[in-house]
C-alpha cells in the first residue's frame, strides 16, 4: 500500500474503507430503495473486498416465496451487472485510483452479495496516528 506519513490530505486505509462502505450503502437506498444491513470494506493493497448483507430486496423475497427462485436469479444477475460500473465508478471517485476488474456476486439463499475489486495501483494513504506512535 502506498504510503505517505507526512502527508495529513491522504485519508487512513481505514477511514477509505469505512467512506466507501457508506458510499456503497447510499448507493444501495438510492437505487434500490433497500439498503443494505451492513456493508464491510477491507483494502488489501491494490485489492478492495466488500461484503454486503441483507442486499435482498422485498420484491425478490416476495418472488421467492412464491416459489419464483429461477425468476429472482434471473432477475439478480440482471442486478449485478448493473450494479458493477456504478461500483466501480464510486470506488475510482473515492480512491482516486482506476479500476482495472470488478467481480460481484449475490446469494440469494443468504441475502449477501460480495464483491472483489482490482486497483491499477494501492490507493495513496497515510498511516493512522495510533499506528505511527507504536513504532
Amino acid at each position: 500500500m502506498a504510503t505517505d506519513l507526512n502527508s495529513d490530505s491522504y485519508p487512513t486505509a481505514g477511514q477509505l474503507e469505512r467512506t466507501i462502505a457508506q458510499k456503497v450503502r447510499t448507493l444501495y437506498r438510492n437505487q434500490f430503495g433497500h439498503q443494505p444491513s451492513r456493508v464491510d470494506c477491507h483494502l488489501l493493497g491494490n485489492k478492495l473486498v466488500i461484503s454486503l448483507e441483507d442486499v435482498i430486496t422485498p420484491i425478490e423475497k416476495l418472488l421467492v416465496e412464491a416459489q419464483s427462485s429461477s425468476l429472482v436469479t434471473q432477475v439478480r444477475a440482471f442486478i449485478d451487472e448493473a450494479i458493477k460500473p456504478k461500483l466501480q465508478e464510486l470506488v475510482e471517485e473515492i480512491s482516486q485510483v482506476r479500476v482495472t476488474n470488478c467481480l460481484y456476486d449475490t446469494a440469494i439463499d443468504s441475502g449477501c452479495a460480495g464483491a472483489i475489486i482490482i486497483l491499477a495501483n494501492p490507493p495513496q494513504v497515510r498511516q493512522a496516528k495510533s499506528l505511527a506512535k507504536k513504532k
